[in-house]
């Protein structure tokens, strides 16, 4: 259980108004932080990572509006409750904040009864997103559990959502679709944790009936993930990352354009990661055995060629290189 003191950072240029907080949040079990300015409340921010943030309007540097928005693109603080505490009433300076990220206002001269009123409602919401946020790390966790079991496909979930974000630049995606991918890519395998090791593991080919219970996996996963909030649009790459265009592909034999292109990205990435490394059953292959490959694959109708060819592109790069992960992963590539 966490027992220790909630921590709030206080951003506000005036240092006696500052004080006089800091003194009321003590007085009532919390901890506190000062920051005088905008820069250095991002900077306190990002290093002290508190509970809430209590963010004055009017700051040199960065005023709270800019402060709020860059704590709220930032992974680490993105769900930070922020008060903003102004002597602005207008309509458009609280709209202001909303679309920056502010979770509440308080109006100056405060009432102390409200304002610790409203921080105990914040900091309650923010611990249910904690929770939320442990049960992400224990799904990550479990991922990268599967491949444990293998040594041959230690690392495969991070290089695919390593390649997936780096073949998804390549292709002018947005931000929040390569966080989509990002998570898929690492997610996309879970589900082989309800697979036998007997079959997971099966040094050779694997019998019709072996198959067909492999084939459940991106179902399972699917399944393991979807009450994972910060999960939900990466799901279609679970469930479809062994679909086919040509509709031959599992678990829905899904076709052409019903295969979203977040989906053709991680098709294309990991079937080459699954080439170009050693398994049980087989070993690494070369990039020009690999491509080769895969291009046949797609005048079967397989994957999608537009895509394969980017991600050929970026391979024979000088940029590949910078995506490797570092040891002991990179053996694996050869």
């Amino acid at each position: 259980m966490d027992i220790r003191p909630r921590k709030i950072l206080i951003a506000d240029d005036s240092r006696p108004d500052a004080e006089i907080l800091a003194q009321l949040l003590r007085d009532h079990g919390y901890s506190s932080i000062i920051a005088n300015n905008g820069i250095d409340a991002i900077e306190t921010a990002i290093k002290e990572l508190p509970d809430l943030v209590l963010l004055d309007v009017d700051m040199p540097g960065e005023n709270g509006y800019e402060v709020a928005r860059q704590l709220k693109s930032f992974r680490a603080t993105r769900f930070v409750p922020i008060i903003m505490l102004t002597a602005l009433s207008e309509l458009g300076a609280k709209l202001e904040g909303l679309e920056a990220g502010v979770d509440d206002f308080i109006t100056k001269p405060y009432r102390s009864v409200e304002l610790l009123t409203r921080i105990r409602s914040l900091l309650r919401v923010k611990a249910l997103n904690d929770q939320l946020d442990d049960a992400e790390n224990i799904i990550f966790t479990l991922a990268r559990i599967i491949e444990a079991k293998d040594s041959y496909t230690l690392g495969h979930a991070d290089r695919v959502s390593r390649f997936a974000v780096s073949l998804g630049k390549k292709l002018n995606r947005s931000k929040e679709e390569l966080d989509i991918l990002d998570k898929g890519g690492v997610l996309h395998d879970i589900g082989k944790l309800a697979i036998p090791d007997t079959i997971l593991l099966k040094p050779g080919a694997l019998t019709r009936s072996e198959f067909d219970i492999m084939k459940t996996h991106p179902v399972i996963g699917c399944t393991i993930c979807e009450r994972l909030r910060s999960a939900k649009d990466s799901l279609p790459l679970i469930r479809h990352h062994h679909e086919k265009l040509n509709g031959e592909g599992y678990p829905e034999g899904l076709k052409g354009e019903q295969i979203p292109l977040l989906v053709r990205i991680v098709n294309i990435v990991d079937i080459y990661d699954a080439l170009t490394t050693r398994r049980s059953y087989k070993d690494a292959w070369d990039i020009e055995k690999t491509f080769s490959t895969m291009y046949e694959e797609v005048k079967r109708g397989w994957w999608d060629g537009d895509v394969l060819r980017a991600w050929e592109k970026f391979v024979m790069s000088e940029e590949f290189e910078s995506v490797l992960p570092k040891k002991p992963y990179s053996k694996l590539i050869n």
